[in-house]
């Protein structure tokens, strides 16, 4: 066990900020592309946005994974209290949201009607079309349970290698299955071929999906320093990757060769390899920003409410687009912005007013936030 790991770690902070304004950033955007008529605006620059931002979960699932072991490395596990943590901070507070977001989905606060819905949506993810985070979170955690000690022991630069061109080669498979099929396959013919096509249709919900980016947050967690030195040695190397990546991926678009639809698909080896050059370019932006004394405390801050963020922005968003934007005489990049400006606080409040923890305590708030996305210490 490290001796060093004491106190918060700020490394992240930046990331966790920017991965929380990439999500609420696509989100806006998407709204406005599927409205060009009724918000006009310079439609291929949304699209482009949107296409080239669509890497935040990759980043929350590479500081999930890096944090775990960063925290618990050699450590003797009080798994009891690991999933009493999870229970009280991760899904007590996701299943009121997603009764929440059931209830404004089918307009009823009827328990009848809403049971059946609220426990696919609790099982599945499915409130809002974007909870599915929050289970594939929890699939993290599990696979952290199952395999810490063999990952602390054989995980290596080979390791990575290996399951970096693993995942790859399964992008290219679906690719060649489903995306741009090869052959014709009938895939309701058996159970077997239904359930590869299911690997696919919902694979983002799964956590093999993600499996190198969970490694490679591993490995950094494992081996601080190193990873801290490779990263900040390779950094104008990752940025020149991260820009011809990032323009192969727009020229792609805009000359027609691959489908917006397409274009948005993140489980492609252009995409993995735009991702992952990305976070190591961002990787030492991050720990210096987090380092800087007024900077890094905001960062902290900010950090600390990504739960809040992501749990709650769905509903503010719809409640915006419903009732409030379409009554504002406003160019549609003033009211992106002004989307983007309200949003956090308003989560960040409402989230807190439905915790247990804020009406035990009489709704005095703590000195020290407690719940987040394993924004510092798992």
């Amino acid at each position: 066990m490290n001796n060093n790991r004491k106190g918060t770690f700020q490394d992240l902070n930046a990331l966790f900020v920017f991965g929380a304004c990439t999500v609420l950033i696509i989100h806006i955007l998407g709204f406005f592309i599927e409205n060009q008529a009724d918000y006009p605006w310079n439609g291929d620059f949304e699209a482009i946005s949107l296409i080239l931002l669509r890497f935040g979960r990759s980043l929350f699932i590479f500081a999930t994974g890096m944090l775990l072991f960063y925290w618990h490395q050699r450590k003797q596990m009080d798994w009891a209290a690991f999933w009493r943590k999870r229970w009280r901070v991760i899904v007590f507070p996701y299943m009121i949201w997603t009764a929440i977001f059931t209830g404004f989905q089918l307009q009823t606060i009827n328990p009848i009607e809403l049971a059946g819905p609220f426990f696919h949506s609790l099982f599945t993810g499915s409130s809002f079309y974007h909870l599915y985070y929050i289970p594939l979170y929890l699939q993290m955690n599990v696979l952290f349970f199952l395999t810490k000690p063999l990952i602390e022991r054989y995980m290596s630069l080979k390791v990575l290698v290996v399951l970096f061109l693993g995942q790859i080669g399964l992008y290219m498979l679906y690719q060649a299955l489903f995306v741009d099929p090869i052959w014709a396959i009938d895939w309701s013919a058996n159970p077997l071929l239904g359930l590869i096509q299911y690997s696919y249709v919902a694979g983002q919900n799964y956590f093999y999906m993600y499996i190198f980016t969970f490694a490679l947050g591993a490995y950094a967690g494992l081996n601080l320093d190193k990873w801290r030195y490779w990263t900040y040695r390779l950094q104008s190397i990752s940025y020149a990757v991260t820009i011809v990546t990032g323009a192969w991926i727009m020229i792609r678009y805009l000359n027609g060769s691959k489908s917006y639809a397409d274009s948005l698909n993140i489980f492609d080896p252009l995409y993995l390899v735009y991702t992952l050059s990305f976070l190591i370019a961002f990787y030492s932006i991050s720990r210096y920003l987090g380092a800087l004394p007024t900077i890094g405390k905001w960062l902290s801050r900010l950090a600390k409410q990504n739960m809040a963020i992501y749990m709650v922005h769905p509903l503010i968003l719809f409640l915006l687009e419903s009732y409030v934007i379409f009554r504002l005489d406003w160019s549609t990049p003033f009211i992106m912005l002004a989307m983007f400006v309200i949003t956090p606080p308003l989560c960040i409040f409402l989230y807190e007013h439905t915790l247990l923890s804020h009406w035990t305590r009489g709704g005095k708030p703590k000195y020290k936030p407690l719940y987040r996305m394993e924004a510092h210490k798992a």
